[in-house]
């Protein structure tokens, strides 16, 4: 079910560019990105994955509506050789996955004033290598735009909410928790952009934080390259059954951008 998923987001990826250039009536209004990376290697051992996203906006007065969604799938295989007690040699192949993140949210703004804004989040996350069965999050605060103009922008979110994480194995976890959110991008020419994100949201239950960066080039009108770099840390989440689990996870991608 996980795999469709991932490969159900990453064809909408493709769908949502080409009804950009259609103009669908489905889209007016909104506008936004989708994204879409693979690779894969082949020889003693083998190891692919896919990633996606779609970000989504839409302006109606003093209200702003984002809508996102991220997928990244990937899996290995290997053979591992084993020698017994008589010195006999044997090989396993062994598959598995090495992540399997599927998120999707929303997050509604409404503009006190033309930098000061009221928010919300909600959103839903699972990826079982991480030990997240499923993973939700409600939260309401107020954001700020330091500057917002050609050349870019900074903004900062605090808020407060509740958090519900059920884990594959382990203790599940739930609770109020606290929010901050941090979003920095630099155009530093119509060709050439650079962005970098925070976000956290901590309790006494668990803390999360999310770095990201990513430096992009745009190759058409309405399509763009990019390189990025993301950490994760979830704590309290790894499981004692696990011995290679970890709270931290990093990634980097390249991939295609297409504007919608």
């Amino acid at each position: 079910m996980r795999t469709i998923a991932a490969t159900t987001l990453g064809m909408a990826a493709l769908s949502f560019s080409s009804a950009s250039l259609a103009q669908e009536s489905i889209l007016d209004g909104w506008r936004g990105t989708a994204t879409l990376g693979a690779n894969t290697s082949t020889g003693n051992s083998e190891a692919s994955n896919i990633n996606g996203s779609i970000r989504l906006g839409k302006t109606t007065g003093r209200w702003e509506h984002l809508v996102f969604g991220t997928v990244f799938k990937g899996e290995s295989t290997l053979v591992v050789s084993e020698e017994d007690e008589n010195g006999n040699v044997s090989r396993t192949i062994v598959r598995g996955d090495t992540s399997d993140r599927l998120a999707l949210g929303y997050q509604p703004k409404f503009y006190y004033s033309d930098r000061t804004y009221f928010f919300g989040i909600l959103d839903w996350e699972q990826d079982e290598p991480a030990n997240i069965e499923q993973g939700t999050r409600q939260i309401i605060g107020v954001g700020h735009r330091f500057f917002s103009d050609a050349t870019g922008f900074l903004s900062a979110e605090l808020g407060v909410g509740n958090k519900n994480t059920t884990v594959v194995t382990g203790e599940d976890l739930a609770g109020g928790i606290g929010y901050l959110g941090v979003n920095y991008l630099n155009r530093f020419n119509e060709n050439t952009t650079f962005t970098a994100d925070l976000r956290s949201d901590f309790g006494s239950e668990n803390t999360f934080v999310e770095f990201g960066i990513g430096l992009g080039f745009r190759v058409s009108t309405n399509v763009s390259f990019k390189v990025s770099h993301f950490s994760r840390n979830n704590s309290d989440l790894t499981s004692g059954e696990n011995p290679l689990a970890s709270s931290s996870d990093s990634v980097t991608t390249f991939q295609l951008v297409f504007d919608i």
